[in-house]
């Protein structure tokens, strides 16, 4: 038997709500339909035309207190078909040697899987007939993997959010590689930058001067140079580079592009990096330092997508929030361990309105695959998760500091 949970969760992830063209009406009208099926109140707010955001809420018996967000996104990177031994969007359910399922589909580990966590735990206190004191807001948002700009950027700004009146944020984290709880109280700051350099043209048989190429090459060489020193770091760092990686900056060179014949040299090359600044370090800094590159070998620079302000979670144990999230960690016999998030969430955007976020995935001793091909979850440990949700929600929601 199938598992009404996992039935649903496969629903979900079958919605094709993939780049270029997600079907984020597809996920509205499922996440209206449980809204309904569960009974919560539902509202869809488009602060950005054909880009909603779903916002699902249990009441609390004191609304004038400061509500607990629970926050996932429902659009999810694209997939290469052919590398997959299993339809991407099929959520297919496999069966193991050791008797648990995997179901394989594009978003398993990621927000998809957090989101339907959340409208299980949600099921469950809404099916057990007890009150909560605080309102609990569950949000689906779009545009997460494109940096949040026409997504959760937007929507913090609107009066639809203020009015949540938010005090606490749970958002996406990332599963555990092992048996620890991670939980993320800061990230990586976002740097998408392009440089355009313009040179001499002429036939491809001559050595011309001052080429388009020759202006980007100490560009490319300077960042290859940066990412060298930053892997070497983390490979001296002691313990495992997946939890240290975040006191580094990642620097990837992903889009080059230039020419239009093998005889013709061109006349414009561009290239696109991709960095992720480590939490430890002043972002504004490198931002100048990528400007005095681009200007010192005559480059246009264009900031694609950069997070200007980045504000970290500091709350100690003294505060409700925090003792409480421990709290639930410790009753469920979880080691809990703080952790830089290395890719960036929506949490930044919500710690920036100035509420406190943390990013938190339940999973533990699960091979990491977001975004890679065959991504699956273990039945098992979704399973687990959901009356970990059901716990810290209920514990979060009936503080009455």
């Amino acid at each position: 038997m199938v598992p009404d949970s996992v039935k649903r969760f496969q629903e979900y992830l079958r919605i094709k709500s993939v780049h270029p063209t997600p079907d984020y009406w597809g996920c509205v009208d499922f996440l209206v339909g449980q809204a309904k099926e569960i009974g919560l109140e539902h509202k869809v707010v488009e602060c950005v035309k054909d880009k909603p955001v779903v916002i699902l809420t249990l009441p609390g018996t004191n609304p004038s207190l400061k509500s607990i967000l629970l926050n996932s996104h429902t659009d999810v990177v694209p997939v290469y078909e052919e590398h997959w031994n299993y339809p991407p969007f099929g959520a297919e359910r496999v069966l193991q040697e050791n008797g648990d399922h995997r179901i394989y589909a594009r978003g398993a580990q990621d927000m998809k899987v957090t989101g339907s966590m959340y409208l299980e735990a949600l099921r469950e206190i809404k099916n057990s007939g007890k009150q909560l004191v605080r309102n609990v807001h569950a949000m689906f948002v779009p545009e997460e993997e494109l940096g949040g700009k026409l997504g959760m950027a937007q929507f913090v700004k609107s009066d639809e959010f203020k009015a949540l009146n938010g005090g606490f944020g749970l958002d996406e984290g990332a599963l555990s590689f092992n048996e620890y709880t991670f939980y993320f109280t800061r990230e990586r700051t976002v740097c998408w930058t392009k440089y355009t350099v313009h040179g001499n043209v002429g036939h491809g048989s001559q050595l011309i001067k001052d080429t388009a190429v020759e202006k980007l090459l100490p560009i490319m060489n300077t960042m290859a140079d940066f990412r060298k020193q930053q892997v070497d770091g983390l490979n001296a760092m002691e313990g495992n580079p997946l939890i240290n990686q975040g006191h580094f900056t990642s620097v990837n060179m992903t889009m080059i592009e230039g020419g239009q014949q093998p005889n013709v040299i061109p006349a414009t090359y561009s290239l696109v990096v991709d960095m992720h600044i480590s939490a430890d370090l002043d972002a504004n800094e490198n931002f100048k330092w990528q400007e005095t590159l681009a200007a010192e070998h005559g480059a246009d620079l264009e900031f694609i997508n950069r997070v200007t302000s980045n504000v970290s979670t500091v709350l100690d144990d003294t505060n409700p929030f925090m003792n409480a999230f421990k709290t639930v960690c410790k009753r469920q016999n979880r080691i809990a361990l703080e952790a830089i998030m290395p890719a960036a969430t929506d949490a930044q955007y919500v710690r920036n309105a100035g509420i406190p976020a943390i990013g938190v995935n339940p999973m533990r001793n699960h091979p990491p695959l977001v975004h890679d091909h065959n991504e699956y979850v273990n039945e098992s440990e979704f399973l687990e998760g959901i009356p970990f949700y059901v716990d810290m929600i209920q514990e979060l929601a009936n503080i009455t500091e």
